[in-house]
């Protein structure tokens, strides 16, 4: 009898210790930095939350999830960016939203969301009143060395919060205006004025990449179509009209065949330049279709032009 009692003991005893094996297995598995599926549950059912507008029960899905104390410091960052992103994108708390945001690129600094995490926290700082803080975590995110070398020689004209403006930038974006704006920058003066255009420009543009514009999917749609035409402009300019060849004689011609009806009748040296700039068109539109042609023939283009109502 007392033989099988111990037997019992040390039956037991090897229970217990492989149970607590088991827990402590299943507790290392859950710090190995693989989160886990009530992690991945819990982080669906806030999404779903908040795609639902329910974005303080989100929030409460999200907190259930730093309460665990077994989460790694990468998901314990991910998951304080999603409520800061929250907070910030949803309730308009801004306050709530940087507490977030420090903590989430403090707890993982490699993190893919650190930058963006630092843009939302500087609006959020700016949103709040406190300017010098939102400078200071501008500061941070910039290295002013590394601009200074990447424009060595240059002069600098203004400084945005340390950060160096030159004058290699607003002359060529005096450059990109027309040339009789460009004119107007000849004296001193103006110039003064564009460099505080430009910064002007400059802040405005910095403050709306930090509130995301540069994701906005109506401005990344114009974006795109702008960078087309400019692409087909170029292309054209490059490819179709540096082949354009024209003489004297063809512009006498078309003076000639077009004087009543497109020049009323005037004499060639009273309409000359409005000739030359007629002719040019028809020219680049002449040769634009032929290019075109040629380009609808090798890509075996058909349009069915019966199907347009």
């Amino acid at each position: 009898m007392a033989n099988s009692r111990s037997t019992l003991s040390v039956l037991s005893l090897g229970v217990a210790v492989a149970t607590l094996i088991l827990v402590a297995l299943i507790l290392v598995n859950d710090r190995s930095g693989t989160a886990t599926p009530r992690v991945e549950l819990s982080k669906k059912l806030a999404g779903e939350l908040s795609d639902n507008n329910l974005y303080q029960a989100s929030i409460s899905e999200y907190r259930k999830i730093l309460d665990d104390a077994s989460i790694d410091d990468n998901t314990r960052a991910s998951i304080n960016y999603l409520i800061g992103k929250t907070y910030f994108e949803h309730l308009g708390d801004y306050e709530n939203a940087a507490a977030h945001f420090i903590k989430a690129r403090s707890l993982n600094s490699k993190a893919s969301f650190y930058d963006e995490a630092g843009r939302m926290l500087v609006t959020s700082l700016e949103k709040m009143g406190r300017m010098l803080d939102a400078r200071r975590e501008l500061d941070r995110a910039v290295s002013v060395d590394s601009v200074y070398a990447a424009n060595e020689g240059k002069t600098v004209i203004a400084k945005i919060n340390d950060v160096p403006v030159f004058l290699d930038d607003i002359e060529e974006h005096i450059q990109m205006l027309p040339p009789e704006m460009q004119a107007e920058y000849a004296s001193k003066d103006n110039k003064v004025q564009a460099v505080k255009n430009y910064v002007g420009e400059e802040l405005i543009y910095r403050a709306a990449v930090r509130e995301g514009y540069d994701r906005n999917p109506e401005i990344l749609k114009t974006a795109d179509l702008l960078n087309r035409q400019v692409m087909i402009d170029k292309f054209v300019s490059d490819k179709i009209l540096s082949d354009i060849k024209i003489d004297q004689s063809d512009i006498q011609n078309f003076y000639t065949a077009n004087k009543e009806q497109m020049f009323d009748g005037k004499p060639f040296n009273e309409v000359r330049e409005k000739v030359i700039r007629a002719y040019q068109q028809v020219k680049a539109e002449e040769a634009f279709k032929n290019y075109v042609s040629k380009l609808m023939a090798v890509e075996n283009v058909q349009i069915y032009e019966n199907k347009i109502k």
